[in-house]
């Protein structure tokens, strides 16, 4: 159930701001794996062997390795190597993706599942031929190789809608002044939705006001960006104390808010607020409640599989006076 967030550089912002707002955001900042920096330069033709070699290096072409790989691209390591290793991690995790692709590798597959492990490959691919200052020739070889076989097996995964869920009245990105994503930097979402987790927010809006829950949306969108250096804000949809329903990141990305490889197939819904010490109004269950409904219905996801943040990770999201609402989902 894993999978990886990527990461956005921006300007960051001045460090007392910046400390005033993560202890504000609690839940508002989850932790969620990053995909590195963007690639720069390799230090020259010896760069290849620039720093220690990672254990996955050398080990055969296995789930177990890819796995380990994306683990690898999650973690400090990936952040402190050189640009070969992050070329690499990339560009053999893509390899690896498209190993399985073939019905004579996986013929108990669904075809679906098969094209989309070759659209991940294709734009892992794509991503490293379009940086090209970034990778040695060997590397660029082996990236135009791979996009070329991607073709030979076959057509790519219809990516999933941007919005399946047709809700009246919902905000949409541009009410609120959404910072751009970095789509660069970011997932395209699993070809099944198979989770729903609900969050809270812990940042308390200043009145309830539509005005008002698009700031508290925005400065949540900037503590992602700025200080945990995601490409978007984190969560699919966001619900304030009157109940209305805000979007936040597309569903055709990955979400970043269950932690690292959680978010695979996970839609994310934070409400605003902070549960710990308030309770959710009436109003606002009731759209999370028409929200998840729909969502079922749209994505075809199990009753049982709507879940609290708590359950993924150590943490007190969504707040003691939210989680006995999940009675109903045991």
């Amino acid at each position: 159930m894993r999978g990886i967030q990527g990461r956005a550089p921006r300007r960051r912002v001045a460090a007392c701001a910046l400390g005033a707002l993560v202890l504000l955001a609690g839940c508002a900042g989850p932790s969620s794996s990053r995909r590195g920096e963007p690639l720069r330069r390799a230090d020259g033709p010896g760069a290849a062997a620039d720093g220690q070699a990672p254990r996955w290096s050398l080990e055969p072409t296995s789930w177990g390795k890819l796995d380990e790989i994306e683990r690898w691209l999650d973690g400090p390591e990936s952040r402190t190597a050189s640009a070969y290793w992050r070329v690499e991690a990339r560009l053999q995790l893509a390899e690896g993706r498209l190993a399985f692709a073939g019905p004579e590798r996986d013929a108990n597959t669904n075809p679906d599942t098969l094209r989309y492990r070759r659209t991940a490959a294709a734009e892992a691919f794509s991503e490293i031929l379009a940086s090209p200052e970034a990778a040695t020739p060997d590397q660029l070889s082996r990236a135009r190789r791979g996009a070329r076989s991607v073709g030979d097996l076959g057509p790519a995964a219809a990516l999933p809608a941007s919005g399946p869920v047709a809700l009246t009245g919902l905000v949409r990105r541009a009410r609120w002044n959404a910072a751009p994503a970095d789509p660069r930097n970011m997932r395209r979402s699993a070809p099944r939705w198979k989770w729903i987790t609900v969050h809270h927010s812990v940042f308390t809006s200043e009145g309830d006001s539509l005005a008002a829950s698009l700031d508290t949306v925005q400065r949540i969108q900037r503590v992602h960006m700025d200080n945990e250096d995601y490409a978007d804000i984190g969560y699919h949809y966001l619900i304030d104390r009157q109940g209305r329903v805000i979007e936040g990141r597309s569903l055709r990305w990955q979400g970043a808010h269950a932690g690292g490889s959680n978010n695979v197939g996970n839609v994310g819904i934070c409400l605003l607020g902070n549960f710990e010490v308030e309770r959710p109004t009436a109003a606002a269950l009731r759209s999370l409640e028409r929200l998840i409904v729909e969502l079922q219905r749209e994505l075809r996801i199990p009753r049982r599989n709507v879940r609290p943040h708590r359950d993924w990770k150590e943490t007190e999201c969504p707040g003691r006076h939210l989680m006995p609402w999940f009675v109903r989902f045991e």
